[in-house]
């Protein structure tokens, strides 16, 4: 007898990998031509966020559990089961503001619901309880022997032409030897493929141990080993399937996927490698994805890739098709007629009035009704999925959802303080060096949309004792987001500015400049290729003070570092590959296109490549006036080391002064040049301490201090 199978990850990380018995193709039908027309063929938004309305998923899946039990602790109670539900749910449907999101996961629009009408037309809770020492299945212990796999899912499965089948057992036993010598710890579930003939169709669902189900189970186990388990049933493989592979073809080799970099071997933890090359880009791997094997907190996101596989195997497999069909969601009590959940996010939570925001009902279900509550938002739809909403006044607002599907039944989402409205804009000028004594500082943000994940990191303010950390070493802090070994391949942070009032005479232009330290890595270890890791750093724009976005500037890898040799190049250990901020520079954006708005807001968004530390500091929002054909601009004065840089609008001379602590006169000196950039050098003698240097003009005046490192 053939068994077709996958197998999942398991709970110990001391015991081998095993993959059980693969011995059935994942496509025997349909052509690699076929395959390879649907993947390329396919629109899908990857963006984020995503603002397509998409309240209900495309397809819904009946499911039933079986718990196998001895009347203990593993008969799995019903809200274990529905929290359960609740993590499948977040992680095929990417939900904001839940642990299934990542801004580059794909959502599936793949809904799993638990049956209410059983076989017989009766009701059900959809979780049905097997005694595993009484009929009809009359074990001996407590444990699955895959020798008796066949007869318990006859014994116990509904038709699975309308169901898809979960069987929850205390232990899995017969992938290594015989039952006999079951290693209790070794296998967290296995799964089929959906691509059966029907002969075998007895064999199709998941099986998953008891202690992997619910939510909040153990520490590694949180309820995706099921996410892992289902993504088998939908016909996707391991990423790493067949490891490296030998061509590069990602179309015929692997997991057929494009977008999921191959791996070498399972990956059991996360870790910064990159164990394949043939695949083109070189990308490292990634190690959140369901179908790798780190432990349950750490996995995540299915690809878009994924999604379009999984979208075949629904329409095209042998098992699957009949599932979702609109009558036997009717005939099962599930999608529209069966258990309802209410969800929402919105586009912007930080606006000014009278701006438009966006919001999204994401609910399990299917409803037909929405009732929104905005506690004094004005919505253009009150009973849209997704209505725009306008808050007239400056406070927070509370956010209330109910919503009703065709089975009567209906659920409420709330918010508390969920939207907040500043009160108008900032004027000019602006200067952010992260000194003072709150972080984040007055008016700005730190969003970190993957903050509800394991290894989570984002922005933050960055202090050393050892030299001065801020732009070219003139202040003692910076703003940092700690790429370097950053596990969330692909995440994104951000930090948000105020809101600013650029309603400026014509004779004025908007400028925004910061200054950043960068270099990416160039990385390799013994059991992983060299790879450049690099980092990406863009900017946006709101007109509207943070409901639509522009992107203004986007820089990354060597374009954005600012280290004479572009990249760092390292292997070993990561710890010395660590970038300090030494080499800084000022980039800065026109925002002559901006002149006139009211309410225009800044985004700094960094997304992770696993490369090194990112530095900014000195964001400032200012102006140059026009007098005649010249222009005037506030200086710019950055130190390094004993390296003084300065930058006037136009080229002038100027004289500068160094003062000591007590405000006697060191040094002085002049400067008369054909260029607005300035640099020269202070001696490398001077004593450890504080220091004043003026710098004076024909129309300015500057001075800044700085420290003398010993």
């Amino acid at each position: 007898m053939f068994r077709y199978l996958v197998c999942a990850s398991f709970i110990a990380l001391s015991f081998s990998q095993e993959c059980g018995i693969d011995r059935l193709p994942r496509f025997h039908s349909p052509s690699s031509l076929s395959l390879r027309s649907l993947r390329t063929g396919g629109a899908l938004r990857t963006g984020w966020p995503d603002t397509a309305c998409r309240p209900h998923a495309a397809y819904v899946i009946p499911v039933v559990f079986h718990i196998i039990h001895s009347g203990g602790l593993d008969s799995i109670p019903l809200p274990v089961i529905e929290a359960q539900m609740e993590r499948i749910f977040e992680d095929f449907r990417r939900v904001p503001e839940t642990r299934g999101f990542t801004p580059n996961g794909a959502d599936t629009q793949i809904e799993f619901s638990l049956a209410t009408i059983d076989p017989n037309g009766a009701p059900t809770s959809g979780v049905v309880y097997w005694r595993f020492n009484a009929p009809p299945l009359n074990w001996t212990s407590p444990k699955l022997c895959l020798s008796d796999e066949l007869d318990m899912k006859i014994a116990t499965g509904w038709p699975r032409d309308k169901y898809l089948n979960i069987w929850v057992v205390p232990i899995v036993c017969g992938f290594r030897g015989t039952c006999d010598t079951c290693m209790s710890s070794q296998v967290a579930g296995y799964a089929y493929y959906p691509y059966m003939s029907p002969i075998y169709a007895d064999y199709y669902g998941s099986v998953v141990i008891t202690t992997t189900v619910g939510a909040t189970t153990t520490l590694r186990r949180r309820g995706r080993t099921l996410v892992h388990e289902l993504g088998h049933n939908l016909g996707l493989a391991h990423t790493f399937e067949d490891g490296c592979g030998t061509t590069g073809d990602c179309f015929n080799e692997g997991d057929y996927v494009c977008d999921t970099p191959p791996t070498g071997q399972p990956n059991l933890w996360f870790r910064q490698q990159n164990t394949c090359t043939l695949d083109v880009p070189d990308l490292p791997d990634d190690l959140r994805n369901h179908m790798d094997y780190p432990e349950d907190p750490a996995r995540y996101l299915f690809t878009p890739g994924q999604h379009e596989l999984a979208d075949y195997a629904l329409n095209y497999s042998d098992l699957l098709p009949p599932l979702h069909e609109p009558t036997n969601l009717i005939e099962t009590g599930t999608g529209p007629y069966g258990k309802v959940k209410a969800r929402f996010w919105a586009e912007s939570r930080r606006v000014l009035p009278g701006t438009p925001v966006r919001f999204h009902a994401v609910t399990a279900g299917q409803p037909h009704l929405y009732i929104w509550d905005f506690g004094g938002g004005q919505p253009d739809d009150p009973s849209s999925p997704c209505p725009t909403v306008i808050f007239p006044t400056p406070g927070t607002y509370a956010v209330r959802l109910i919503v009703q599907n065709l089975s009567g039944r209906r659920d409420t989402a709330y918010k508390a303080n969920y939207i907040q409205v500043e009160s108008g804009p900032w004027t000019l000028p602006y200067h952010e060096g992260w000194e003072g004594p709150t972080f984040p500082p007055s008016g700005v943000t730190i969003e970190n949309s993957d903050a509800v994940q394991p290894h989570s990191r984002t922005w933050e303010r960055w202090d050393t004792t050892a030299f001065p950390a801020g732009g070219y070493n003139s202040s003692r802090y910076s703003l940092r987001m700690a790429y370097l070994g950053h596990p969330h391949y692909g995440e994104r942070d951000y930090v948000v500015t105020p809101a600013f009032d650029l309603r400026i005479p014509p004779t004025y232009t908007p400028k925004l400049s910061f200054s950043l330290s960068y270099a990416c890595l160039s990385w390799s270890s013994p059991d992983s290729y060299l790879l450049t890791y690099s980092d990406t750093l863009r900017i946006w724009a709101s007109p509207d003070g943070g409901g639509r976005w522009d992107l203004l500037y986007e820089k990354a890898g060597n374009s954005l570092s600012t280290h004479p040799n572009g990249c760092i190049s390292h292997s070993g250990s990561l710890s010395g590959a660590t970038y300090l901020p030494f080499f800084w520079r000022t980039d800065t954006i026109d925002l002559t296109g901006y002149r006139g708005m009211q309410g225009v807001r800044f985004r700094f968004e960094g997304i992770a490549g696993g490369g090194n530390m990112l530095y900014i500091d000195d964001i400032r929002v200012d102006t140059i006036r026009s007098v005649g054909t010249t222009t005037f601009e506030t200086p710019q004065l950055h130190f390094f080391k004993n390296h003084v840089h300065l930058l006037l609008p136009s080229a002038q001379s100027c004289q500068w002064t160094l003062y000591d602590v007590v405000g006697r006169t060191l040094l002085e000196g002049s400067i008369s040049t054909a260029s607005p950039a300035h640099e020269f050098s202070l001696p490398e003698s001077l004593p450890a301490g504080w220091y004043l240097l003026r710098v004076s003009g024909e129309k300015f005046s500057l001075s800044h201090p700085f420290l003398q490192l010993p």
